[in-house]
């Protein structure tokens, strides 16, 4: 019999001595005596230390998971159920998978065997008992705040906008900001037609409100200062040590006031939906979230502002996280600009079209990633088949079971009986009710397997296309094929800063025609274009005017940046401003262009330029400049 030992501990300074010292023990000491007279050798001993038991992957886990699925394992031994996991779901689903490839699974505090014909209910009972542990160790660690919520008292920070606290810490309504969240509520219920979160912030502002700073109000902290208090309650999540040390956490509610009746709520809550729903739509959606990491090292992630708030920095881009909640790092450093969605998408893209050259290799990416997906749905189609069965033979056998105990009653049963019949009646319920909340675990299993492969297997067909049809791609299959190549996507330098101004008309008109600046104006070239472009009492000969606009719209210098220069002759550059417009709305300025296009010409300089990034994938890399 092949057997592995499964270690975890939590933190590092546990890595030698009591935590895998003392499991490792007891495994081998239950593999001596519950494996007595049975041939057998430790096949391996898998290691997760300093990892915590709420990762979903960890090596040696995924390691010995691996061979036990491929068959190269008989029997498995972990000293007690939290080993494999702190999660109820995740720790049944992961002995079913195991267990159903015909391995052994056995804890070395003896509380679970799979050979044992009470393992099923010993394992639904033990992970629930597992999680119950985590919590109290949890509870354990915690003293003056725990008391605090004990009483009903606030435990700490601000409370929600519309809360105050009394004399005695305990919270209760705020009448003044209460009468805000009412106003708020009206505007976004009554109105007539669609209106915006920023539509509401300029209503209220209108009307004399504030923040309980004193600031006016901005759509965004509008919505999220309200809503915090409309549920009737605040959760806490409190910090702790378990037994390994490790760090963990465990959440506790608060119940407060609420500043609106539940009908008025879920309105609100309705209206804003709407315009959430509308809102998403028109930002778009951000492919690059999580795949894109700052110089700093921490991930960016997507953002937009709505044009209706800021019509100077509308748009979709992405920033840096470090320092901003669920973010990496406590401090954005001065190089992570943010940088303009669309442009980095489309570079990014262009860069994984790269990565995509090798088709055979990505044949076998996604056959990997496949891996036992396909096994596994089997297994659940057969467990589900299995337990639709047991169901029904439970419920005959409860309708069964009652029925001949109400008979006996009937027939002179003692007085006594009925009770019984009631226990009877609710322990059969009980187990039929098992069963059902296990059909529904394996059946959420079986959609999450499912989905998985139909995603992967999906990105076959695109992977046999032309490379020019990559780029008809749907942003649902941008999005997986990256996830297939696990692109990362590492800012390298500091770039510039993303330039949030309106962009000059005349140079966004070079862009969209794609038309060039003439490199320099000879005098034959300006003998072309003399009778082109007119003048005025300050522009009698416009030659110096016209090779200003040229250098402005070669090098995207500013306009007041030639002011009082030689170039146009001590003019103002107001006076060049006004007569460069005259040209292009007169149709002056493209017909002089059009006269110069035998000529050698330039593009004005692009709208952003991207910092350099290396973009790494599972089949390679690339760096883009």
């Amino acid at each position: 019999m092949r057997v592995a030992i499964y270690l975890r501990v939590s933190t590092a300074r546990q890595l030698e001595g009591y935590g895998l010292k003392s499991q490792e023990d007891q495994c081998r000491a239950w593999i001596a005596h519950a494996m007595r007279g049975n041939g057998r050798v430790i096949a391996e001993v898998y290691v997760d230390g300093g990892v915590s038991g709420k990762l979903a992957n960890r090596a040696g886990l995924d390691r010995m998971t691996s061979d036990a699925l491929a068959g190269r394992l008989d029997v498995i031994v972990f000293g007690k159920l939290d080993r494999i996991g702190r999660d109820m779901k995740n720790i049944h689903r992961w002995v079913y998978d195991v267990t159903d490839k015909g391995v052994r699974v056995a804890t070395a505090d003896g509380r679970i065997d799979s050979d044992e014909a009470m393992f099923d209910s010993q394992l639904s009972l033990l992970a629930y008992m597992a999680e119950v542990e985590h919590a109290l160790i949890v509870e354990r660690t915690m003293s003056g705040r725990m008391q605090r919520v004990a009483v009903g008292s606030w435990p700490l920070g601000e409370p929600p906008f519309g809360i105050m606290l009394d004399e005695d810490g305990v919270p209760v309504l705020n009448g003044a900001e209460a009468v805000q969240i009412e106003a708020f509520a009206d505007f976004m219920i009554n109105a007539e037609g669609p209106v915006t979160r920023e539509d509401a912030a300029r209503h209220l502002n209108a009307l004399g409100y504030r923040t309980r700073s004193g600031k006016e109000w901005q759509g965004g902290n509008l919505v999220q200062r309200t809503l915090r208090g409309l549920k009737g309650y605040v959760d806490f999540a409190f910090a702790g040590e378990n037994e390994d040390g490790e760090e963990i956490t465990t959440s506790y509610r608060v119940d407060i006031p609420k500043p609106l009746s539940e009908e008025r709520a879920e309105a609100l809550v309705a209206a804003l939906a709407r315009t959430s729903s509308v809102r998403s739509r028109s930002n778009g959606q951000f492919l690059l979230t999580r795949r894109l990491l700052s110089v700093c090292g921490a991930h960016r992630t997507g953002a937009s502002v709505d044009a209706g708030r800021s019509a100077h920095t509308a748009g979709r881009y992405y920033r840096c996280m470090a320092g901003q909640p669920g973010g990496a790092g406590d401090v954005r450093h001065d190089e992570c600009w943010e940088i303009p969605a669309d442009h980095v998408e489309a570079a990014v893209w262009e860069e994984t079209k790269l990565l995509m050259a090798d088709r055979a290799g990505l044949h076998r990416l996604v056959e990997e990633s496949l891996g036992t997906i396909p096994d596994r749905a089997a297994s659940y189609r057969r467990r589900l088949v299995a337990l639709d069965e047991q169901i029904a033979k439970k419920r005959g056998d409860r309708k069964r079971k009652i029925a001949l105990l109400l008979a006996s009653v009937e027939g002179g049963g003692e007085e006594g009986d009925a009770p019984l019949i009631k226990e009877m009646e609710a322990e059969l319920e009980r187990q039929e009710t098992d069963l059902v909340a296990e059909r529904e675990r394996v059946a959420e299993w079986l959609s999450e397997a499912e989905g998985q492969e139909d995603r992967t297997r999906s990105i076959l067909p695109m992977l046999d296309r032309p490379n020019s049809r990559l780029d008809d791609l749907t942003f649902e299959q941008r999005r997986d094929v990256l996830a297939l190549l696990d692109v990362r996507v590492q800012i390298t330098d500091k770039g510039v800063p993303r330039h949030k101004g309106q962009a000059d008309p005349i140079t966004r008109w070079h862009r969209q025609t794609g038309t060039t600046v003439p490199a320099q104006v000879t005098d034959d070239m300006w003998e072309k274009v003399r009778g082109i472009l007119s003048g005025n009492r300050q522009w009698k000969d416009p030659r110096d005017g016209f090779e200003t606009m040229l250098d402005k719209l070669r090098t995207g210098r500013a306009w007041n940046s030639y002011s009082g220069t030689e170039a146009i002759g001590g003019r103002s550059y107001g006076a060049l401003y006004r007569r460069v417009w005259h040209w292009f709305d007169s149709g002056e300025y493209e017909r002089a262009l059009q006269a110069l296009t035998p000529y050698d010409g330039v593009p004005v300089p692009p709208e952003y330029v991207l910092p350099s990034m290396l973009v790494t994938g599972a089949a390679g890399h690339t760096h883009c400049p």
